[in-house]
């Protein structure tokens, strides 16, 4: 059987396709385990289990397995597009995991660490909610850089991969006023007008600008690890990165980062994450001027956002 589904695209979509209500086998292994390590098991052998495994995964992700079901581990070779389909469709369901990080390189290799690299990472901070007056807004530029790493199947970055996202700004300063871009005044229900610009690097590199009227918490930035929880009194913003939350008072420019590692689909990854604090004002609402959405494409925002101008 092994042999037959090598390098066979249409015997591995039904091989896989064949587990569906076979809750028995499928169960040797948690959704968070399959998706994490990259394994689907598809039936008892003679030689032991017959794993269906994402292409060229590391040792360490399978002897994770291994420790955990205790018995000799077949592994076969699926096609990637194959894998990540019937992932979803066995195991996750179209549902998102939040899968437990790790600071060093080597925590696969730590029996101790067995039991988080199979289960969810429960992280769900408290909104903190808005203390900021009703005839204030605060407006905030931030600027996010993420970076994510194969370590255990490194490439070099593809000139096709790159690509601009969406541009839309959404407020700059102007003398002792603030210009919006906004069709019509932002409700006192929205205490924050937020842009942040999101630099990634990994499988692909993108850059986009948003722009967000926040009005609830928390409001995440970048899943699960960046979120702003709240407002309070005197402007400042309570950020959350990675664990922590910190406290951002207007007119400050602090530069937050954390790393760690973690497994998807049985590689290893870094990944690294910058926030980049630009601008935190605390202003009335009567000291701001609204325009029509940005649309023009020569404007020192876009400038700066291309990185032909600097901060």
């Amino acid at each position: 059987m092994e042999e037959s589904l090598q390098d066979n695209v249409e015997a591995q979509q039904r091989a896989l396709a064949g587990l569906e209500g076979k809750s028995t086998i499928l169960r040797l292994i948690s959704a968070v385990g399959s998706y994490s390590l990259g394994v689907i098991p598809l039936r008892r052998g003679e030689d032991g289990l017959v794993l269906a495994t994402f292409p060229g995964i590391c040792p360490a992700a399978l002897a994770v397995v291994r420790r955990r079901l205790q018995m000799p581990l077949c592994p076969v070779a699926f096609d990637e597009n194959v894998m990540m389909f019937f992932i979803d469709k066995l195991y996750l369901k179209g549902r998102g995991v939040n899968i437990h990080t790790f600071p060093r390189e080597d925590f696969l290799e730590d029996e101790a660490n067995d039991e988080r690299v199979l289960s969810l990472k429960e992280e769900k901070p408290e909104g903190t909610g808005s203390a900021l007056a009703a005839d204030e807004i605060v407006l905030a530029d931030l600027r996010l850089r993420s970076e994510l790493r194969n370590l255990d199947r490194p490439a070099p970055p593809a000139l096709d991969a790159w690509r601009l996202g969406e541009f839309c700004p959404a407020w700059r300063g102007d003398g002792d006023r603030f210009r919006v871009w906004s069709e019509q005044p932002l409700p006192k229900e929205i205490p924050l007008l937020l842009q942040y610009s999101e630099d990634y690097h990994g499988d692909e590199y993108y850059r986009d600008l948003t722009a967000v009227a926040v009005g609830e918490w928390p409001q995440v930035l970048f899943p699960s690890e960046v979120q702003i929880l709240g407002i309070r009194e005197d402007g400042a913003l309570d950020l959350y990165l990675d664990g922590a939350t910190h406290r951002i008072p207007p007119g400050s420019n602090p530069v937050l980062r954390t790393s760690y590692c973690l497994v998807r689909h049985g590689y290893r990854f870094r990944r690294s994450i910058e926030v980049r604090v630009r601008e935190i004002a605390r202003v009335r609402r009567d000291a701001l001027a609204f325009d029509p959405p940005f649309r023009g494409a020569g404007a020192p925002e876009l400038r700066k956002w291309l990185g032909l101008e600097t901060d």
